[in-house]
């Protein structure tokens, strides 16, 4: 900024009718539109000055680059493999040596080893018009593949790079009969798909003494627990209580065993404390569940001709205060998974309840239902998570707010100034996801499970609920009833981020406003804020700090500088650390397929159902196209950061702001980052597995991927 920001009441009357000229311009091009998502406004354009930036691409290119090269790596790979079948490569070695053998000569004293060779010679022969049929297919096949790269390569250049990951290899890649290349063949295929990607975190968890048994770390039972508090989507988990006080999301237990016949005795056997019941583990703040009610209803579509599945479980789990054989040696305690129920309403035969050591008798004796349970517990956060914790909550909250600040400040507003950095990008990444990955046969569709109307559904049900002090760090963990938990990685590190930022912008905030009177009297602000409120354009509800006035053209108003600093401060903090914590842990945690998927390939596990062995679990797994497609487009999103949480200037030299009043605020949150940030390394080192997703280096200032 060149020039020193004002608040429009401390402006001459010429200055003031300049920058009411300047907004009214803005009005033309900042607008919303309502019609793509049911009551979720968004910008209904992409202005000039939201645009990504040569800068911005030149991020994004290097992570391109290699998406590509492991894309290109795993095609060569499959193509060589249809290729080589279709030559019936063995069959033609097989006959060049048995022809090798006759070469030599015929010696009659050994007349039984030229007959057995020209025995082979006749064999191999009639199997030749097989090889040559299958030789046939081959440039039929060559044509396909370079006609499915041509239509792509196309596609891409009308919605972008990631047109490749929907349907690029099912487009190139001959599936004939009884050959179905991509079809994963064992287990060990999902993990082969990293063909030159550095291995994501799930996949490099080291072996430590307290796990048990020959599983993947990210398989165990430790692991599912735990990433409920440290994973990729940390916000579905709900504490369980007696009853659910008025206004809270805490699960009451009659409510829970209404839907889930949950037993003191299915707790005590997986616990193995035959004392405990789950009334004394609710005494104890003990007892927490995921309920993904909100899928019930929600229809899968077939993909590239397969049919796929969706569910609504349910999963209770047990801070355990002793650590059970298998899980982290971790002084507060460990969140064990006790049961799981695929569906809102048990069934004893159709949905039973499973449990690691099948202690409600699901027919589970080798575990293996147990594993895909958790399995669709998984994809059903994952989809959640991308729906609503993701770009419901983070990408499309932050937009109509950017809206609504450029229809009301002037540039020179203090607020406008301080925001602008927050704001980056966040239109134009959200323009491009609604018209080329959010629509139907798009990206989403294509990784993740539900009908594309359903996944519009699920952001606008959750947009109606969603209610903005309910939302801030300092209010939503009680909201859930999970603020007792000790050891809560994201909740521990993300109050560090919280407190950092409202002390910042508090300093900021009392630079321009000297009361509270200076919020009463700008007339900017109390536009902003009328545009945040309105019913008909941003539509925020439960800002409770504003002061209602009865009239009708202005409702709501704000009156004071410790609310304002609260709703700044929880602005930029979503688009920085909340939006960091569910977007940067794709990959690490969501790209490993039987662990974490976005989609369901077979009907939910019933009593009945009889699973054999591991590679026995594949049917419900997705297909190797779909698997890449959707960790290759993880990888794209957590490899991208323009720049770095409260650092406004890559230049340490040259300062964004031109008011050198906040030089030593600035100083200050600087200083308290790097102290959060050598805090959360040290607090790394004592987790089960690290969770980086709120170190202050690796957060962005705005919603920028």
């Amino acid at each position: 900024m060149s020039t020193i920001p004002t608040l429009p009441q401390h402006d001459t009357p010429e200055q003031q009718a300049s920058r009411q000229f300047d907004i009214s311009l803005n009005r033309t091009n900042y607008n919303y539109m309502t019609s793509y998502i049911d009551d979720v406004p968004l910008s209904a354009d992409l202005p000039k000055e939201q645009e990504f930036t040569i800068d911005y691409y030149a991020k994004v290119l290097p992570v391109a680059q290699r998406i590509a090269k492991n894309f290109i790596a795993v095609v060569k790979e499959i193509i060589a493999k249809e290729i080589a079948d279709d030559l019936s490569i063995n069959v033609l070695n097989e006959l060049k040596e048995a022809a090798e053998e006759l070469s030599n000569g015929v010696d009659f004293r050994h007349l039984g080893n030229e007959l057995d060779a020209l025995k082979k010679v006749i064999g191999f022969i009639g199997k030749l018009p097989k090889a040559l049929e299958n030789l046939a297919h081959l440039p039929g096949d060559i044509e396909k593949i370079i006609s499915g790269f041509k239509d792509v390569t196309e596609e891409a250049l009308r919605e972008g790079s990631t047109a490749f990951l929907k349907d690029t290899l099912y487009d190139t890649v001959s599936t004939k009969e009884g050959r179905d290349y991509l079809a994963a063949k064992s287990i060990e295929d999902y993990e082969s798909l990293f063909a030159t990607l550095d291995l994501p975190q799930m996949l490099t968890i080291p072996t430590q003494d307290w796990m048990t048994g020959t599983d993947k770390p990210c398989l165990q039972d430790w692991f599912f627990g735990y990433i409920q508090i440290g994973g990729f989507n940390t916000t579905n988990l709900r504490g369980v209580q007696i009853t659910s006080p008025v206004g809270s999301e805490i699960i009451a237990l009659a409510a829970l065993k209404a839907k889930m016949p949950i037993t003191d005795a299915i707790l005590q056997a997986e616990t193995g404390d035959n004392t405990l019941t789950l009334e004394s583990a609710i005494a104890n703040n003990r007892l927490f569940a995921v309920d993904y009610a909100q899928l019930e209803g929600a229809k899968a579509i077939p993909v590239h001709n397969k049919e796929r599945y969706l569910a609504a479980p349910i999963a209770l789990f047990y801070l355990n205060p002793t650590a059970p054989a298998g899980y982290p040696p971790l002084a507060n305690g460990v969140m064990q998974p006790i049961a799981i129920q695929l569906s809102q309403a048990f069934d004893a035969t159709d949905s039973p309840i499973f449990t690691p050591t099948d202690a409600a008798e699901a027919n589970d004796e080798n575990g293996l239902k147990w594993r895909i349970a958790k399995y669709f517990v998984n994809v059903c956060c994952a989809i959640q998570h991308e729906a609503v914790a993701h770009l419901g909550s983070c990408h499309l909250t932050i937009d109509p707010m950017i809206v609504a600040a450029n229809r009301q400040f002037a540039a020179q507003h203090p607020l406008m100034v301080l925001l602008k950095p927050h704001f980056r990008f966040t239109i134009n990444i959200n323009n491009s996801a609604l018209h080329s990955l959010i629509v139907p046969g798009g990206v989403v569709a294509t990784n993740v499970g539900p009908a594309i109307q359903d996944t519009w559904d699920l952001v606008s049900k959750a947009h109606k609920k969603w209610r903005f002090d309910d939302n801030s760090p300092e209010n939503i963990f009680a909201l859930r009833g999970v603020d007792t938990i000790e050891n809560f990685p994201f909740k521990d590190d993300t109050l560090l981020l919280w407190q950092s930022t409202q002390k910042w912008v508090k300093a900021y905030i009392e630079t321009y406003y000297t009361s509270d009177e200076d919020v009463v009297n700008d007339i900017e602000l109390q536009g902003w804020i009328k545009e945040m409120v309105s019913p008909k354009l941003v539509g925020i509800k439960g800002m409770n700090g504003l002061t209602a006035t009865g009239d009708e053209d202005q409702p709501y108003k704000i009156t004071n500088r410790e609310y304002l600093i609260q709703v700044i401060a929880q602005i930029i903090y979503i688009a920085g650390p909340q939006h960091a914590s569910v977007n940067y842990a794709q990959y690490p945690l969501m790209s490993y397929m039987p662990s974490v998927a976005g989609t369901i390939y077979n009907p939910a596990p019933t009593k009945e159902t009889e699973i054999k062995d591991e590679n026995d679990c594949i049917k419900w797994y997705p297909p190797v196209d779909v698997s890449m497609y959707t960790f290759l487009f993880e990888y794209l999103l957590t490899g991208v950061q323009y720049d770095t949480f409260g650092h406004y200037s890559d230049n340490p030299r040259q300062s964004y702001f031109a008011d050198d009043r906040l030089a030593e605020p600035l100083c200050d949150l600087h200083e308290e980052l790097s102290l959060i940030e050598i805090e959360i390394r040290k607090r790394n080192k004592k987790r089960p597995m690290e969770y980086p997703f709120q170190l202050p280096s690796q957060i962005p200032n705005s919603i920028s991927i």
